[in-house]
């Protein structure tokens, strides 16, 4: 249920970082749903601020105890309406329940689409890999698990942030990124390239562990810091 909804922010510019504690100390007891402190620079020195936002009646009420807490400290007050989904209670705390991650029959074009190109390019890379002459060692399947496990990771970030739509995610992770790594082929080579060396064996299969989870986490990271841009 969609519900439309007036919130108001003010913003008060102080004279001190003391004054900015008393501010937002006074917010937070009032039950203000976001009290923010800041410095930005001004005329080669330093101004401080403070934001409160809330529901318009709520800030609207709180308003005369933030000026008492405060005085003379100049105010400025912006009220928007915003449309936003259930729960009623966002500012507050309430959050949606995410939604199970599943296939439906509606998808299944956009996971079998994914799911071609991601095969053929695993089979491309391997192919290419090898063509270099790298031997017993499977390096082409190790390298699609690694670079599917950072792919994977980046649209699991996407995905928790909501910026991803449920098309992408049964095309992209699904589909090619499921075609595109592939842990069967990885437990039969760890067995082919144990028999041939045992050292090669246990490289590849602790190889292809770490490197994953190490792209993982540097996918995880790296989504975040550019989301922050």
């Amino acid at each position: 249920m969609n519900t439309a909804v007036t919130v108001a922010q003010a913003t008060l510019r102080l004279r001190s970082e003391l004054e900015c504690e008393r501010a937002v100390r006074a917010a937070h007891r009032g039950g203000i749903a976001t009290a923010t402190a800041y410095r930005g620079p001004e005329d080669g020195g330093y101004s401080f601020f403070v934001m409160v936002v809330d529901e318009a009646h709520r800030l609207e009420e709180f308003i005369p105890e933030l000026l008492n807490t405060v005085p003379d400290a100049p105010v400025s007050v912006m009220r928007e309406e915003v449309l936003h989904a259930a729960p009623a209670d966002f500012l507050r705390g309430g959050a949606h329940r995410p939604k199970p991650f599943r296939v439906e029959p509606r998808h299944l074009a956009w996971v079998f689409a994914g799911g071609a190109l991601g095969a053929g390019a695993r089979i491309l890379l391997e192919t290419v890999a090898a063509s270099t002459g790298a031997g017993a060692f499977p390096w082409g399947t190790m390298t699609v698990n690694v670079l599917g496990s950072f792919g994977i990771a980046i649209f699991g970030t996407l995905l928790f942030e909501r910026f991803v739509e449920e098309r992408e995610r049964m095309f992209w992770v699904l589909g090619f990124l499921g075609s595109f790594t592939t842990f069967s082929n990885y437990a039969l080579q760890t067995s082919e390239t144990w028999s041939v060396s045992p050292v090669l064996g246990t490289f590849y299969a602790g190889g292809s562990l770490m490197l994953g989870l190490a792209a993982a986490y540097l996918g995880i990271r790296f989504t975040r810091r550019v989301l922050r841009w």
